[in-house]
C-alpha cells in the first residue's frame, strides 16, 4: 500500500493513474470472468464424480432381507388408509395410526403444538404428530435416525403424498422383527407440513426461546439423531424419484447420504437424481441440461427456504434429505414399485445402522450437476470471488483516486526543487457527514428488521382492517420513501462522497463474499444482480449520466427487484393475462413474498429477511445519498493539498 501510495516513486505514480483511468474496463473485466467461469462448471473437466468418502454406509447396498410378506403389508395398510381417509377429511387419522403402531410393537406418542400466528391478531393455530420408537435390541438409546413422512388430507391443495404412511408402517413391522440395528429408529408422521417438524424438533432438543412456536413436550425420546430420510410418496407405482436437499439457509447434507440414496434407487430399478424428470432419464445429458440443472439448484438453493422437511433438521446438525417419489402417469403400471421403495429404505436404514460416527468425510458444499457429478466448494467459489473482487478492487481504485490525478501534467516527478518546497498549509476537513450517513442508514436498517416484528404495531394494523400482506408492503413502501427523501436533508461535497463511496463498496463486497461462504447460491445470485449496476453507477458526474445512474439505482432497491423477478415469472406462467393483469399479479406475489420472508424468519430462523434489511437496505441507503451530492467545488483542490502536504512531510522526514 505505501509503495503504491508513494509518489515520490514516478513508475508506480504512472501505475496508478492508469489503473485509476481504466478502472471501468477492469472491473467488468473481474465480473465477467466469474460469470464465465460459472457457465465452465458443468463442463467434465469442472466438476467431479460422485464416491463414498465414509465405507461404513456401504452395507445397505449388499443385498436385501425382505420378504413378499412385507410388501403384501404394505398394500394392506394402504388399502386401510383410504378408508380411514375418507372419514378424516381435513385432518389426521390419529386413533387408526396409534393403533397400528402399537400393533407392530413400537413405543407410540403423540405430540401436540400450537402456533401463536404473530400476524393474525391473536390466532392460534393447533397440531398433532404421531411417532413410534423402534428401542435398538443391541445397544442402549443412544444414537437414532428418523424416518419420517409427512401427513396431507384428502382436502389439501398440495399433492397427495398419503402412500408413504403405509410404506414405513410395513417397513417398520419388518424391522422389528431383525435384531441387528444398533441405532433406535423414530417413525415420524408430521401434520402441518414443516409446522409440524419444526414443533417436533425443537422439543425433542428441548429449545424453548421459539416465542411464536409453542413446541410443547415429547413423552419419549430416542437417542442422538444422527440422520434423517423423509419420504413423499405419492403412489406405489413409481416413476422416478426426486432427491431433494436443499434446507434451511441453503444448508445441504453429506454428500454421502446422497449418494447413498441415489446408488441403492438405480440398484433397485428407479432412477433417482436431484431434479430428475422423465424426459431425461433415457437420452445423454447435454451441457444445457447441465447448466439448467446447476442454475436450478442454485435458485432454489439461495431463497434459504427448504423444499421438504428434511431441511430443518440440518440447523440441528443432522443429515437429512428427501426422497420424493413420483408417479407414473402412463397407462403401464410398475408392479415391483412397492417392494423396490421398501428396499431402498430398507438399504439406507442399514448403512446409517453401521455408521459409527457422524457424517464427517465428505462435502457440505457443493452444487449438483448431475446424479453422478457435482462441484465443490473449491471449484466454484472462483466464480463468486471475482465479481465480488470486481467491488473491493473499485474501492481500491477510488482510494488511489485521493492521492492520484488522471491528469498528467499533474504528476509529481520527485526532483529535488520538489524536496526543497515548504510544504502547503493542511487545510482542515470533517468527515462528520459520513459518519452521519453511516449511522442513519443503518439505523434504517435496524428499523427495517424491527418494525414487521413488534407486537404493537402488527395490532394496530389488524385492529385496522388491513391485511397481513398490505400491512407489512405499507411498512417496507414507508421505509423506502423515508430513504428516497434522506438526501434532501444530508449535504455532502465530492471528496465526502468519494470516502462514503468507498465505505459502500468495501461493505457490500465483504457482505456477499461473506453471504457466499455460508449459502454460495445467494452470494452468487446477488453478486450477479447488484455488482454490474454498482460498477455502472457514476454519482459525481452531471446532466444525463446522473439521470441515468439514478434509475439504475433505484431498479436495485429490495422491493423493485423483488417486484421485477415475479413480474418476469408471471409473464412466464401466465402469457395469456394482459399486461395490466400480469403487473396487478407481481405486486401481490411481491406482497406474499414479504410476507413469506417475514413468517420464515419468526417461526423458522430464516435470515434471507434480516439480511436484506441489515446489509441491502443500508448499502442501497449509502447508494441513493451518493446520487445527490450537491457540492463538487473546491474539494479537489483541498484534497490535494492534504495529500501533498503529508508527502512532502514524510519525505523530509526520510532524509
Amino acid at each position: 500500500m505505501g509503495l503504491l501510495t508513494n509518489p515520490s516513486i514516478s513508475q508506480k505514480a504512472k501505475y496508478c493513474k492508469a489503473l485509476i483511468r481504466h478502472n471501468t474496463l477492469i472491473c467488468f473485466s473481474f465480473y465477467l470472468l466469474g460469470v464465465g467461469y460459472f457457465g465452465l462448471l458443468p463442463d467434465t473437466n469442472f466438476n467431479s464424480g460422485t464416491y463414498f468418502s465414509e465405507n461404513a454406509l456401504l452395507p445397505g447396498l449388499v443385498y436385501s432381507e425382505l420378504k413378499a410378506e412385507t410388501v403384501s403389508l404394505a398394500k394392506t395398510y394402504a388399502a386401510e388408509l383410504d378408508r380411514e381417509r375418507e372419514n378424516h377429511r381435513t385432518g389426521m387419522p390419529y386413533a387408526w395410526l396409534l393403533a397400528k403402531m402399537r400393533k407392530i410393537g413400537l413405543e407410540t406418542h403423540t405430540h401436540n403444538f400450537t402456533l401463536n400466528y404473530p400476524l393474525g391478531g391473536g390466532k392460534v393455530f393447533k397440531g398433532k404428530n404421531v411417532y413410534g420408537i423402534l428401542r435398538a435390541p443391541r445397544i442402549g438409546s443412544t444414537e437414532a435416525f428418523v424416518i419420517s413422512v409427512p401427513y396431507r388430507p384428502p382436502e389439501t391443495v398440495h399433492m397427495d403424498v398419503a402412500a408413504g404412511v403405509p410404506l414405513i408402517l410395513a417397513f417398520a413391522d419388518f424391522a422389528r422383527k431383525q435384531k441387528y440395528w444398533a441405532k433406535d429408529i423414530i417413525f415420524l408422521i408430521t401434520e402441518q407440513e414443516q409446522l409440524g417438524m419444526q414443533a417436533w424438533l425443537e422439543a425433542y432438543h428441548g429449545s424453548d426461546d421459539n416465542r411464536v412456536l409453542n413446541a410443547g413436550s415429547l413423552d419419549g425420546r430416542a437417542g442422538a439423531i444422527q440422520a434423517a430420510i423423509n419420504l413423499e410418496v405419492q403412489s406405489f407405482d413409481v416413476d422416478h424419484i426426486n432427491l431433494k436437499v436443499e434446507g434451511l439457509n441453503g444448508q445441504l447434507p453429506n454428500l454421502d447420504l446422497h449418494n447413498l440414496a441415489q446408488k441403492l434407487s438405480q440398484k433397485n430399478g428407479i432412477a433417482a437424481a436431484y431434479r430428475l424428470s422423465a424426459t431425461n432419464q433415457k437420452k445423454p445429458i447435454t451441457y444445457g441440461e447441465k447448466l439448467q440443472n446447476l442454475l436450478a439448484m442454485v435458485l432454489g438453493q439461495s431463497s434459504g427456504v427448504p423444499n421438504g422437511n428434511h431441511g430443518l433438521f440440518h440447523r440441528y446438525g443432522i443429515e437429512a434429505l428427501t426422497l420424493e417419489c413420483v408417479k407414473r402417469n402412463g397407462n403401464q403400471r410398475n408392479s415391483a414399485g412397492v417392494g423396490a421403495l421398501l428396499k431402498i429404505v430398507e438399504g439406507i436404514s442399514r448403512s446409517l445402522n453401521n455408521l459409527l460416527e457422524r457424517f464427517h468425510q465428505s462435502y457440505f458444499f457443493y452444487l449438483l450437476v448431475t446424479h453422478d457429478r457435482f462441484v465443490s466448494i473449491g471449484d466454484y467459489m472462483p466464480s463468486l470471488a471475482l465479481m465480488v473482487g470486481a467491488l473491493l478492487i473499485k474501492s481500491f481504485i477510488h482510494y488511489l483516486g485521493l492521492y492520484y490525478s488522471d491528469d498528467a501534467g499533474q504528476e509529481n516527478t520527485g526532483s529535488e526543487e520538489d524536496d526543497e518546497t515548504e510544504p502547503l498549509e493542511k487545510p482542515k476537513h470533517s468527515y462528520i457527514s459520513v459518519g452521519i450517513v453511516l449511522l442513519l442508514a443503518h439505523g434504517i436498517g435496524a428499523m427495517t428488521t424491527v418494525l414487521p416484528f413488534n407486537a404493537a404495531l402488527n395490532g394496530y394494523l389488524h385492529d385496522s382492517n388491513l391485511s397481513t400482506q398490505f400491512s407489512l408492503f405499507a411498512i417496507m413502501a414507508c421505509i423506502s420513501v423515508l430513504v428516497l427523501i434522506l438526501p434532501g436533508f444530508i449535504t455532502l461535497d465530492a471528496l465526502n462522497a468519494e470516502i462514503l463511496r468507498i465505505a459502500v463498496l468495501l461493505e457490500l463486497g465483504t457482505a456477499l463474499l461473506t453471504v457466499g461462504m455460508l449459502n454460495f447460491s445467494l452470494g452468487w445470485v446477488l453478486s450477479v444482480a447488484i455488482v454490474p449496476v454498482v460498477l455502472m453507477l457514476q454519482p459525481l458526474k452531471r446532466g444525463f449520466t446522473r439521470g441515468l445512474s439514478r434509475i439504475l439505482c433505484i431498479t436495485i432497491h429490495p422491493l423493485v427487484v423483488v417486484y421485477i423477478v415475479l413480474f418476469c415469472v408471471t409473464c412466464n406462467l401466465f402469457p395469456e393475462l394482459s399486461l395490466k393483469e400480469q403487473m396487478k399479479k407481481a405486486i401481490t406475489g411481491t406482497m406474499d413474498g414479504i410476507t413469506y420472508s417475514v413468517v420464515d424468519s419468526m417461526i423458522y430462523g430464516n435470515w434471507l429477511f434480516d439480511l436484506v434489511a441489515l446489509v441491502l437496505m443500508p448499502s442501497w441507503t449509502m447508494l441513493w445519498v451518493l446520487m445527490f451530492v450537491t457540492k463538487p467545488s473546491n474539494n479537489v483542490q483541498i484534497q490535494k493539498a492534504e495529500c501533498e502536504s503529508e508527502l512532502l512531510e514524510e519525505k523530509k522526514i526520510q532524509q
